[in-house]
């Protein structure tokens, strides 16, 4: 039901003067010039597969419903991890079998989990799926382990046959992974061991042979029209900046630049790195692949990396403000979260039935759903829903592969109001960051006709509300406090 607070009226008693306050009024234009062509939202699926694994069929069916379907989160990217055996870590959760047995030899029988919701995905469309690895399978690596080792110089045609193969082999069976990552957040190796997770360092220098090994490999296969390589996916804008000097000039071969942004940079340090990437590297796109794991408010203060779990509409606000800084600050076309499924709850929700709806200080936000990590001894197999998975459920439902950004100008436009147009829509993803409602009056550049709105707020899950409000020539949006909003037009006249 919606909430009608365009107007408080307080009634001053002797008197019979009557004073009316209302909403802060904004006022701005859609342009008519596109600002960019969308190509996908997203999250990862690393490492969740390998508990959910366990849960019963209606439950696995339920959350890949959940995160795909369009009564979902109805998501447009999934990164598919290709495990390196994980030698040598100490997670079971976050070692994924690999399918690597020796050089052109194979068991694709191994990681049952993984494949499992890569198949999902594919089976509800989303239309793009990447296979990202934080390791060579361990055999190729220095320390002949998935973590606390590096790249081996001379092995990039080796690496690059093995992830050609298993592309190959996927699109085989019908599942069209059509980018591939070789490497994640390379500056590190991820030890000491034994490690928290597979990873390995590639140097600067060595990049270049990593993704060149690949693309030699995908072309060797025919597949170099349909299977992009995107690189290098640094763990922050500062490194990425820093090392495409040293291995981009010698790489003509990379869809996308993907890097992280896990400095949680400024609106001016990421106007910088963009700025700076397109002089120095003109016509390659950047897109945004990771992140997770902040506290803040809905304005982007107090964030950065660190420990705390927060389901509540707050940080729900801060997350969403992030993804409009790489969709509208830094003009990008493609968004993924991290690892969309989590155990780290910080809690217990079976001793604590509020445990899942009340901050604490030693979960992670590093999910937009979460489970029991002890789910195997308790038999919890209930999954828990945040506010962040219905705020995020508001770009991966109306920012589509294909649709495009109008800016949105005028002196009362906000950086956290996005006009996404399809052929036939409008949709206008608006936040409020603020405790007071406010009100965007909106003037399109051609025809529009309201027809409903969908709110994620303190006391509301992506809930249906009514849409704009003609007055005159322009469209007038209510954006209660602490919200995320989105307005709904048809490209037509009323």
């Amino acid at each position: 039901m919606t909430r009608n607070k365009n107007k408080i009226k307080i009634l001053l008693v002797p008197t019979l003067l009557l004073w009316t306050f209302v909403p802060i009024v904004n006022a701005a234009t859609v342009s008519s010039t596109p600002a960019q062509t969308f190509h996908g939202i997203g999250g990862s699926g690393a490492w969740w597969p390998n508990d959910l694994i366990n849960f019963p069929l209606s439950t696995r069916q339920n959350l890949s419903s959940l995160l795909f379907s369009p009564s979902g989160l109805g998501l447009s990217s999934y990164r598919y991890n290709v495990g390196a055996g994980g030698v040598n870590v100490s997670n079971p959760t976050r070692a994924p079998e690999t399918f690597y047995v020796a050089p052109g030899v194979y068991d694709f029988s191994k990681d049952a989990a993984g494949v499992y919701f890569l198949t999902q995905a594919a089976a509800f469309g989303v239309q793009h799926l990447t296979m990202f690895a934080n390791s060579a399978p361990a055999p190729l690596t220095s320390g002949k382990a998935s973590c606390n080792g590096q790249f081996v110089s001379g092995t990039g045609e080796a690496y690059g046959t093995f992830l050609g193969d298993v592309v190959q082999h996927f699109r085989g069976t019908g599942v069209g992974i059509n980018f591939v990552s070789p490497m994640n957040e390379p500056d590190s190796s991820f030890g000491p061991s034994p490690c928290g997770q597979e990873g390995m360092q590639v140097l600067p220098s060595q990049r270049a042979e990593v993704v060149n090994g690949l693309y030699d490999a995908l072309q060797a296969r025919g597949l170099t029209s349909s299977v992009g390589i995107i690189a290098d996916e640094s763990s922050s804008l500062g490194n990425a900046e820093n090392e495409y000097a040293s291995w981009l000039p010698q790489v003509n071969r990379v869809a996308a630049l993907a890097h992280h942004t896990y400095d949680f940079p400024s609106d001016a340090s990421y106007t910088s790195y963009i700025s700076s990437t397109n002089r120095l590297f003109p016509g390659k796109s950047t897109w945004m692949t990771e992140i997770c794991c902040s506290l803040g408010n809905p304005d982007g203060s107090g964030r950065g990396y660190s420990e705390g779990y927060d389901p509540t509409i707050k940080n729900a606000l801060m997350f969403s403000g992030l993804v409009f800084q790489s969709l509208i600050l830094a003009n990008e076309t493609h968004y993924d979260f991290w690892t969309l499924v989590s155990s780290q709850l910080g809690c217990a929700p079976l001793t604590n039935p509020s445990c899942p709806i009340v901050p604490n200080s030693v979960g992670w936000n590093d999910g937009v759903i979460y489970y029991d990590p002890n789910y195997a001894t308790n038999g919890n197999f209930n999954l828990y829903i945040n506010k962040h998975f219905w705020a995020y459920k508001h770009f991966g439902n109306f920012v589509k592969p294909g649709s495009q950004r109008r800016p949105i100008i005028g002196s009362d436009a906000s950086k956290f109001t996005m006009a996404v147009a399809s052929a036939d829509t409008y949709y206008i993803l608006a936040m409020n960051p603020n405790t007071s409602d406010s009100n965007l009056t909106l003037t399109f550049p051609d025809a529009a006709c309201a027809t409903n709105a969908f709110r994620t707020s303190v006391s509301e899950d992506f809930a249906e509300i009514s849409g704009a409000v003609k007055s005159d020539s322009s469209w007038v949006l209510a954006l209660e406090g602490t919200s995320l909003t989105t307005y709904v037009f048809n490209r037509v006249s009323c």
